[in-house]
């Protein structure tokens, strides 16, 4: 009679570790609430969606309003001369608050959300219709989301959590 013994404990050991760091995925999760958060910062500095799309330009009736809010005496003399001065005006990045609002607000071990508060930060997102009577066409210009490098990151963060930690440890 041949009896094998297989001693098992390192196994389990290792399952072990294995199941308590997916049990515990706050940390990875938190890295990628980071990741999504630099690729919203990261639209607004290239005026892109995070998929690479282009956002639509200003119209000519946004730089002068945006023009008319950074005038001293709150008017505009030359409207020519207006569009060309801010012709390549970046939208969504006239005061900068949408884009400094945008943070990542709870991380749990099964979700991180990340987003803005403002109110309108949908219509910016989706695209609608707004102001006095929906009468402004306002077009949808993406800013959260996820890009395929951010994608990639966020499935090695998960990848290295997983197998033994964030960021090697």
């Amino acid at each position: 009679m041949i009896t094998v013994t297989l001693d098992d404990r390192a196994l389990k050991v290792a399952i072990d570790g294995l199941q308590g760091r997916i049990a515990n995925m706050r940390p990875a999760l938190a890295a990628a609430a980071q990741v999504l958060r630099e690729a919203a910062m990261q639209a607004f500095d290239e005026s892109r969606s995070p998929d690479g799309k282009a956002w639509p330009r200003l119209k000519p009736a946004s730089i002068v309003s945006r023009a008319r809010r950074h005038s001293p005496k709150g008017y505009v003399k030359n409207r020519a001369r207006t569009l060309a001065r801010f012709a390549d005006a970046k939208p969504l990045l006239d005061t900068g608050q949408l884009r400094n609002s945008i943070q990542v607000y709870s991380v749990t071990d099964t979700e991180a959300v990340v987003g803005t508060k403002l109110p309108h930060a949908a219509i910016h997102q989706f695209g609608g219709r707004a102001g006095r009577g929906r009468r402004v066409s306002i077009p949808a210009r993406p800013f959260l989301g996820l890009s395929e490098q951010a994608k990639s990151e966020i499935e090695d963060i998960i990848r290295r959590h997983v197998a033994g930690g964030v960021g090697g440890a």
